[in-house]
């Protein structure tokens, strides 16, 4: 069955067709669904290949297999086979969807920490610590608003994101941007 599911070409509504029932076997709390889940992932196994191969770049631990294995496991206890119309495509790139968004995030989230990290220190400024020496210099021209700026417009956060990490409320964060940076402006306008 995996060698007619895994090759190329066939008739891909056929092939379609074992998935859909098995995503609907998949279903049950038994060891009907366990069977089916395990069946499920072996048939999508190439397609887990491809979303490893794509999403490697993006992790920076030692988890990829075991988020692909356990997101797939999840997508399929939580899919709805009714409104499911071509079962690898939905839950293969569901997966990588939601992978993807979880470790640019996580990626996101690790710089705000080193940066807040590095807001109290003074920091040595060589050409490799660029993203520092501009935290410092923000820092150092604006006081804690400078943080809170370099968090947005240089990590890249949105201003809730990065109010969410100052314990800010996401109007005070955007009042602070808004005045640092016509701080910023009247500074070195002048």
């Amino acid at each position: 069955m995996f060698d007619w599911l895994h090759a190329r070409g066939g008739d891909a509504d056929a092939k379609n067709d074992v998935l859909q029932r098995l995503l609907r076997a998949a279903g049950g709390n038994d060891e009907v669904g366990d069977l089916a889940v395990a069946l499920l992932l072996l048939a999508l196994w190439p397609g887990l290949c491809v979303n490893r191969y794509r999403l490697r770049p993006l992790c920076r631990t030692d988890t990829l297999d075991a988020d692909l294995l356990g997101g797939l496991t999840a997508g399929i206890r939580s899919a709805q086979p009714q409104r499911t119309r071509r079962v690898a495509a939905t839950l293969l790139r569901n997966l990588e969807r939601d992978l993807r968004r979880a470790y640019i995030r996580e990626d996101r989230w690790s710089r705000l920490t080193i940066n807040l990290d590095l807001v109290g220190h003074k920091v040595a400024q060589t050409e490799s610590d660029r993203p520092e020496e501009i935290l410092s210099s923000a820092r150092a021209a604006l006081g804690e608003d400078g943080a809170l700026l370099a968090a947005v417009h240089i990590a890249g956060f949105t201003q809730r994101e990065a109010a969410a990490a100052f314990g800010l409320s996401h109007d005070a964060a955007r009042k602070r941007c808004q005045r640092a940076l016509a701080r910023l402006k009247q500074n070195y306008d002048a």
